[in-house]
């Protein structure tokens, strides 16, 4: 079940038993009674339950990576704090627009509910913009038409997910490239396979095109289509842990890195 939805349930069911025994039970009771545990319990977890569903619905959120689409920049097992209300807020659960908020950039990492399945949150860099033009010639990006440039950092070892810390490592290229004052780090392959051609596709209004940092290994726009400003859940911003399973150890250089502008 949706985490957002639980915990509205929680605070309703903690509200009401809470309520009810204020206006009618507690009345009734003989004055050296003790409050009934579930009561108890009711009163001590309503507003901390409130408290958690307002910053979550409104503030930041947490979000853990799930794949490996945006490596380099983030990794499986990273957690990511999410700013819900620099784009606009939205009201929890219907997802109505209340705010405007600023708008969004291209080169903006985004955590967003996917198309296909609302109930999925996924993320994934901006690329395009309502309006831009985009189209992708095997590994080169192009936006309005015009090549988006990309400086070659030197040869990452990319290891697939799954492997373990043994697993084959398969040599690809490492580009850094720069979108609306972001500069981020891609990763592309050099295999014929690898590479595809997209577009040109315009990007309809309310929508935004996606795509993963790990160009090569992304279920993105290129295959499923637009986000709607609709699915938006907020802008990721940095890095407050990570986490590799593989080998249970902690990525301490990942944490605090941050997603939004240059690479430090």
């Amino acid at each position: 079940m949706d985490f957002t939805l639980g915990l509205f349930l929680a605070i309703v069911l903690s509200g009401l038993i809470w309520l009810v025994d204020l206006l009618f039970l507690r009345k009734r009771r003989p004055a050296e009674s003790k409050e009934p545990v579930i009561v108890e319990y009711a009163r001590s977890f309503f507003p901390v339950l409130f408290i958690v569903f307002l910053i979550r619905a409104f503030l930041f959120e947490p979000f853990q990576i799930p794949s490996g689409s945006m490596i380099p920049t983030l990794r499986v097992g990273d957690f990511v704090l999410v700013n819900k209300f620099q784009w606009g807020l939205r009201l929890p659960l219907i997802h109505t627009p209340i705010t405007r908020g600023s708008p969004v950039e291209a080169g903006d990492v985004m955590v967003f509910r996917y198309p296909k399945n609302p109930r999925i949150d996924y993320i994934k860099r901006v690329i395009g913009l309502p309006g831009d033009t985009i189209e992708v010639k095997g590994n080169d990006l192009y936006i309005n038409h015009k090549l988006v440039p990309q400086k070659y950092i030197g040869t990452f070892d990319y290891r697939p997910e799954g492997q373990g810390a043994e697993g084959m490592v398969i040599p690809a290229r490492e580009y850094a490239q720069e979108l609306g004052g972001h500069t981020f780090h891609i990763i592309e392959f050099d295999t014929p396979e690898a590479q595809m051609n997209f577009g040109p596709f315009k990007v309809p209004p309310h929508a935004y095109f996606m795509m993963g940092d790990d160009r090569d290994n992304s279920n993105d726009s290129r295959f499923w289509g637009m986000v709607p400003q609709r699915n938006i859940v907020g802008k990721a911003m940095f890095v407050w842990f990570s986490w590799n399973a593989e080998d249970w150890s902690i990525r301490w250089k990942q944490i605090g890195r941050s997603l939004d502008g240059a690479i430090s």
